[in-house]
């Protein structure tokens, strides 16, 4: 999550249904983790990259933005979302802030940065989603989880807003390694969550790098597969009837 005056927040998702991940479809999403919590359904379908913004970015030095490859598209969202120290429970989310591609640009964000990037306040968001999990899209250095770095924005009963994204895969070891404010070592995927009011001042964040409770990356892919499988076998089975 890239933002212009707050933190990265942790927060645990679980409680995952997903369907075809290649298609048009739905994810229920149940998460928990540093006074945040919520159940959404994500509505996801394939994902055309919007033009870049820079009118710049086809001449020399400028190269163009283009969203991963991998991305989807977050068209719609609905659920409910609490932050007790904001005074938000179980508010009904109301709708998915629809993007709106910046022309921020710089050394750290140019040219990785999806063309989605959008900005609500200070927070970003590109409404993305990655079933097999997000790649690098700027310099921030962990990924695979099924939001970017950028994450999902959307507004909720009462009139404030709410950005939740991805914090990336924490390896056991290594220079990457993270640990948190009391030494203990994050280990595994972890999301993040910030909270706008209606002035677009933040008033709810964290960051606690807690794991999160997702399938891996391989078990989605694995999951399409064998329902590619399955209709393979059936077809077989209808073919063998028909001999």
């Amino acid at each position: 999550m890239t933002y212009r005056t707050v933190s990265l927040a942790g927060v645990v998702f679980a409680s995952l249904v997903f369907v075809l991940p290649a298609r048009a479809g739905e994810v229920n999403l149940g998460f928990s983790g540093a006074g945040f919590s919520g159940n959404v359904t994500l509505t996801y379908e394939p994902d055309v990259s919007p033009t870049d913004p820079d009118p710049l970015c086809s001449t020399v030095g400028h190269v163009c933005r283009a969203d991963p490859s991998s991305a989807l598209k977050i068209p719609d969202i609905t659920g409910s979302f609490s932050d007790p120290t904001a005074g938000i429970s179980t508010a009904p989310i109301t709708a998915l802030v629809p993007i709106s591609p910046t022309n921020e640009k710089d050394a750290i964000f140019d040219p990785l940065v999806p063309t989605s990037l959008s900005y609500v306040g200070s927070l970003s968001y590109d409404n993305l989603f990655f079933p097999n999990g997000n790649p690098l899209d700027c310099e921030y250095p962990y990924d695979g989880t099924l939001l970017d770095v950028f994450g999902v924005a959307f507004t909720i009963t009462g009139g404030d807003t709410a950005v939740v994204w991805g914090d990336g895969v924490r390896p056991a070891d290594g220079p990457l390694a993270l640990y948190d404010a009391n030494g203990a070592l994050i280990v595994g995927p972890t999301y993040g969550v910030g909270v706008l009011n209606a002035d677009d001042q933040v008033v709810g964040y964290a960051f606690s790098g807690v794991n999160a409770a997702v399938p891996e990356p391989v078990t989605l892919s694995l999951f399409g597969v064998g329902l590619a499988g399955a209709v393979a076998m059936r077809r077989r089975r209808k073919k063998a009837m028909a001999a």
